[in-house]
C-alpha cells in the first residue's frame, strides 16, 4: 500500500517507487536473533516477502548487505521511517533527536512511544507524533463508525491520509 501511494503521489511508476524503499529486517528465532540490517540480494536465505525490496549491493555506493540503519539513514536521508514488525530493537538505537539529526528537518517522525518534539535550532521544530495501533486503529474504527462504510479500502485509507497530510494539525487540538 505504502508503493502504491508513494507512486500515486510522485507520479511514477511502482518500480520507480519500489526503488526508493530500503528494508532493514531483524528476524527472531527462538529469541536468537539470525539476520540484521539491509535486505540486499546477498541476503542467505532471503525471505519470500523480502526478495523484491531487497537491493543489488552493485547498486548501492557505500551501503552492503546487513548495513545497519543508522549508516542508511545517514546515506539514503529518508524522509520517512517505517517500523512495520512486531519484533523490536530495530529502532532502539534512533530516537527523535537522532532521525532528524541523521536524517533532516523535513522528516515524518510517528513512533510508537510518546518522544518530545525536536528543537532543530533557527525556530524550526522536528514535530513527533505517537503512531501506534492503540492511535491508529481506534481512529479507523471511529471513522468507519462515523461515516457507516460497509467496507474500508486501501484508497479509503490512502485518501484519508492524502487529506491529513494538508490539514491545520493544530486545528483538532
Amino acid at each position: 500500500m505504502a508503493i502504491q501511494a508513494v507512486s500515486k503521489m510522485a507520479g511514477c511508476s511502482e518500480t520507480a517507487a519500489k526503488s526508493q524503499f530500503f528494508f532493514i529486517d531483524k528476524d527472531a528465532c527462538f529469541h536468537i536473533f539470525t539476520s540484521f540490517g539491509l535486505v540486499t540480494t546477498d541476503r542467505n536465505n532471503l525471505d519470500p516477502a523480502a526478495a523484491p525490496f531487497a537491493k543489488n549491493p552493485r547498486d548501492l555506493e557505500g551501503l552492503t548487505e546487513g548495513a545497519s540503519i543508522i549508516e542508511v539513514v545517514k546515506k539514503v536521508r529518508p524522509h520517512v521511517l517505517l517500523r512495520l514488525s512486531g519484533v523490536g530493537g530495530i529502532f532502539n538505537e534512533l530516537t527523535a533527536i537522532d532521525a532528524f539529526k541523521h536524517a533532516g528537518g523535513d522528516i515524518v517522525f510517528g513512533s510508537g512511544s510518546p518522544f518530545e518534539n525536536v528543537d532543530l535550532g533557527n525556530g524550526k521544530v522536528g514535530h513527533v507524533n505517537q503512531a501506534n495501533n492503540m492511535y491508529l486503529f481506534l481512529g479507523i474504527g471511529l471513522g468507519s463508525f462515523l461515516s457507516g462504510p460497509r467496507l474500508i479500502t486501501d484508497g479509503m485509507l490512502q485518501a484519508t491520509a492524502e487529506w491529513y497530510a494538508h490539514v491545520d494539525v493544530d486545528y483538532f487540538y
